[in-house]
């Protein structure tokens, strides 16, 4: 498996697995903290292998390599926070990643019919949209669990005379706030839509006038996410397979942009 599709694999997974995380399991623990010493490379089989052949070679009797790979594997597909900005800060200082550098598109069109306020970049990775956001005025803060992401959209933004403000945190630890931003965005950020509670945070957080813009990988065929945000003005939104910027291979796109009243 190439490492753009092992990418998308693993997000999609992020995205059918949130908000259903079991405690990190002490081999999950030992796992992630030896991905933090792994120097080759984020491709998620790959590295599983490498580690199961490392217990091997440290003499660990196979049913019990395979018993901790059972845990190991189900604990990364939950997508933990401590396995999550390990992953990113690989992902984010790799050569040649698979994702694009430029603002989202979808982004560009909706910010250029907005006035420029207050801004929230949510798992802002690099920082690709909290600078651009920036460059138009906007007063950007963006969160995100990996430090190398923040390090690199700080030294963006530094270079390009601009200033962003930059929180580590998870979706479940940021604090939204009450009708706080003018402007939320999340771009392959895998948050779970589906639940409703973290979809009456985002409102709440919404000044009145405020749009929320999501672009991410399509779900089900039921429009899950156009159904969730029906309360909302609906500015834009479309549902179907085109490139994407995360992991730049063809899949199957939901971007929407609502306005809160």
């Amino acid at each position: 498996m190439s490492p753009r599709l092992a990418l998308l694999t693993l997000a999609l997974a992020a995205i059918c697995l949130a908000g259903d995380r079991p405690p990190l399991a002490p081999e999950a623990a030992d796992f992630i903290k030896w991905y933090a010493t792994w120097k080759v490379g984020f491709n998620p089989g790959e590295v599983l292998k490498a580690y199961g052949e490392r217990l091997a070679k440290d003499g660990v009797a196979p049913e019990e390599v395979e018993r901790r790979m059972a845990i190991i594997n189900a604990a990364v597909r939950a997508m933990p926070p401590e396995f999550t900005a390990v992953h990113f800060n690989k992902i984010y200082t790799t050569p040649n990643a698979p994702f694009r550098q430029e603002p989202s598109q979808f982004l560009v069109r909706i910010a250029e019919t907005l006035k420029p306020g207050d801004a929230l970049d949510v798992a802002m990775g690099q920082g690709r949209n909290s600078v651009y956001l920036a460059s138009k005025g906007w007063n950007v803060t963006g969160y995100d669990l990996s430090d190398e992401g923040m390090r690199i959209a700080q030294d963006a933004a530094k270079k390009a005379g601009l200033s962003i403000r930059t929180i580590k945190a998870s979706h479940d630890e940021f604090d939204l706030g009450k009708s706080r931003w003018d402007l939320i965005v999340q771009t392959f950020a895998f948050t779970n839509l589906s639940d409703d509670g973290y979809r009456q945070r985002l409102f709440d957080a919404l000044k009145p006038g405020g749009v929320l813009l999501i672009e991410g990988f399509g779900g089900k065929s039921d429009n899950l996410v156009l159904r969730g945000f029906l309360g909302l003005h609906i500015v834009y939104y479309e549902d179907r397979e085109d490139i994407a910027d995360w992991s730049m291979q063809k899949a199957r796109m939901t971007r929407i942009a609502v306005r809160k009243e």
